[in-house]
């Protein structure tokens, strides 16, 4: 089953040029780099990088411009259901068999909600060496229930999944470290408090407009990022805890659009592929911050000559010796430890998660039957906010 989603929900595109205050909480304060040192595992939300000229060797300077030291990291990002359609028909045909320029397998990331979620698959995804993050449990339609989520909602949503993603898709607990929260919908402080009370060290649904676009970031600091309209965005310190902006495109008559599908791009394969190609330009050929590229499986569905177009896209990227698919955590790997592109490497340790499967047929807390595939044993009742592991 295929998750429908309505365009005029994921287009939060509206922004205002600081955040705002929403909270009572002591506001943190401004961030400056002689306070805020990557050597405390702190950094500014800033549009410069991470590495400064002057700190290569004549050797790392490979430079066609005073910005090409730097690979450029895109992580291809799915926040859907994992079913076995999607898996035999998208994902594995599209993603599996390539590799970045250093001979490496491409990463992704998946941000896993519960309901109707092959945990069979999730593990699969896993096994490969994409990396497997949280997108609740409920997937609640309503952008007002997670603006008004207070924490212990949010740790039950949230916290939840990562049990329900360790328990039925043996995925270690240590190896789930990111967040994407449905419809962009931050619920401000809160939000970043049950992260970090759950164990998560990353958060990726902020979107920031075309023209201001940021490098990762921690919140030891106050942020600049612009706060979407309607969005509450966190204004006070959070040691630690990264924000990895959604950095958005533009799509036809130059519409910020913050999802591939949202862009609205039409045309031959050739002439989307190209739109593609040339959203990355703008980024590569200047400062270089890592793209995040959203993605979901129905735009294949009703956008004519997508699927094509999405193969020349990963193939023309393919040729560049300086571009590098990833997964998020890979993207904060090299903000916390940053090299220059001859020492780049997108090596993934190997992984075994077993997984012997289970068909389940459960049911909700309301009734309802719900099926899924378990890498454990199927439990007594459906896994759900009140008890997500079903003990």
């Amino acid at each position: 089953m295929r998750l429908i989603i309505t365009l005029v929900i994921l287009c939060r595109i509206a922004v205002l040029a600081v955040p705002r205050v929403y909270e009572n909480g002591k506001e943190a304060d401004e961030c400056t780099t002689d306070v805020c040192k990557a050597s405390n595992g702190c950094r500014c939300s800033s549009s410069t990088g991470p590495l400064e000229l002057n700190e290569l060797t004549p050797q790392k300077l490979l430079v066609h411009s005073n910005y090409f030291y730097c690979s450029q990291l895109i992580s291809l990002t799915f926040e859907e259901i994992v079913t076995d359609d999607l898996f035999n028909n998208f994902w594995q045909p599209l993603l599996f068999n390539r590799v970045n320029p250093d001979g490496y397998p491409i990463g992704a990331t998946f941000f896993v909600p519960h309901e109707y979620t092959d945990y069979k698959r999730v593990n699969d995804l896993y096994n490969h060496g994409f990396e497997i993050g949280v997108k609740s449990i409920t997937m609640n339609p309503l952008p007002r229930y997670w603006y008004d989520a207070n924490e212990d909602i949010l740790e039950k949503e949230f916290g939840g999944q990562k049990k329900i993603l360790n328990k039925f898709g043996n995925i270690p607990r240590e190896h789930i470290l990111g967040v994407r929260t449905p419809w962009l919908q931050l619920a401000g402080n809160s939000s970043i408090r049950a992260y970090q009370a759950i164990g998560l060290s990353y958060e990726s649904s902020w979107q920031t407009s075309s023209d201001k676009p940021l490098f990762p970031y921690t919140l030891d600091y106050l942020s600049t990022q612009q706060c979407p309209l309607g969005v509450k965005c966190p204004n006070e310190e959070f040691r630690g805890f990264w924000i990895l902006p959604i950095n958005n495109l533009l799509g036809p008559d130059h519409k910020e659009c913050n999802a591939i599908v949202t862009c609205n791009i039409t045309g031959t394969s050739d002439e989307i592929a190209e739109w593609l190609i040339g959203e990355i330009g703008n980024i590569r050929n200047s400062t270089r911050e890592p793209l995040t590229l959203r993605m979901f499986s129905y735009w294949f569905d009703f956008t004519e000559n997508s699927r094509e177009r999405f193969i020349k896209f990963l193939d023309k990227l393919a040729s560049y010796d300086d571009v590098f698919l990833v997964t998020q955590k890979q993207v904060l790997d090299w903000m916390r430890n940053p090299v220059p592109l001859s020492d780049f490497k997108t090596d993934v340790s190997e992984r075994n998660a077993t997984c012997t499967p289970y068909s389940c047929t459960l049911v909700k807390p309301n009734g309802s039957v719900r099926y899924f595939k378990s890498c454990v044993p199927c439990p007594a009742s459906y896994p759900w906010l009140d008890n997500p592991e079903c003990n």
